[in-house]
């Protein structure tokens, strides 16, 4: 997304959330980060990347323009949610207890996604024999 000076003089301006925790939070950024000037006519690419590393429920943050001298204003909405797989074992020990020699005993262990998506996996039997 580019930002264009179409004044007559140079601007300087920095970019900077509403709500920085919140906006850390998301694992969002923008760049360029601190002060900036831009010259009369000159175009600036703004970089905006949200880089989650957990699931996020829907969110929505404003991020701010401040020219030097005045008030901050918003300058666009940033929305999203973050979705993944969550995998768990019901039971975190299996206990078979005493067994005879030469019987079996069969016990049922359960896996549920809590994620929102779906999930495929695949068991490694070569590891149990």
């Amino acid at each position: 997304m580019p930002l264009i000076n179409r004044s007559k003089k140079p601007v300087t301006f920095k970019l900077k959330p509403a709500e920085a925790t919140a906006f850390n939070k998301c694992n969002l950024s923008c760049s360029p980060s601190g002060d900036v000037t831009l010259k009369p006519r000159e175009v600036l690419p703004i970089e905006i990347r949200f880089n989650p590393k957990v699931r996020l429920p829907n969110f929505n943050h404003d991020l701010q323009l401040q020219v030097a001298g005045n008030e901050p204003r918003k300058l666009i909405s940033l929305r999203g949610v973050s979705h993944g797989i969550e995998l768990k074992l019901m039971n975190d020990v299996v206990a078979f207890g005493s067994v005879v020699s030469g019987s079996r005993l069969t016990k049922m262990l359960q896996l549920s996604n809590f994620g929102d998506v779906k999930a495929h996996y695949k068991w490694d039997n070569s590891a149990y024999k």
